[in-house]
């Protein structure tokens, strides 16, 4: 997964990083993701990495376990 986050233009990061946070975020259930992945991603939003390549692969990580065909179909 990591070689896909690299691979994507750094122009584009913080647009995929919105969409991603979006799928995220918009989860009705609290128990979407494990308590863990939220702490980092919390932890990297404060420090805004949410568009650097961490930030980015946390934010897939869940995304992928909130809606995986949703995250999928970012564009």
């Amino acid at each position: 997964m990591e070689s896909v986050i690299e691979s994507i233009p750094t122009s584009l990061r913080g647009d995929l990083s919105k969409k991603l946070i979006g799928i995220v975020t918009g989860s009705q259930d609290k128990n979407a993701i494990p308590t863990e992945l939220a702490k980092k991603i919390i932890y990297l939003w404060r420090r805004d990495q949410m568009a650097a390549p961490v930030g980015l692969m946390a934010l897939l990580e869940g995304a992928v376990m909130v809606d995986a065909e949703e995250a999928h179909n970012v564009r």
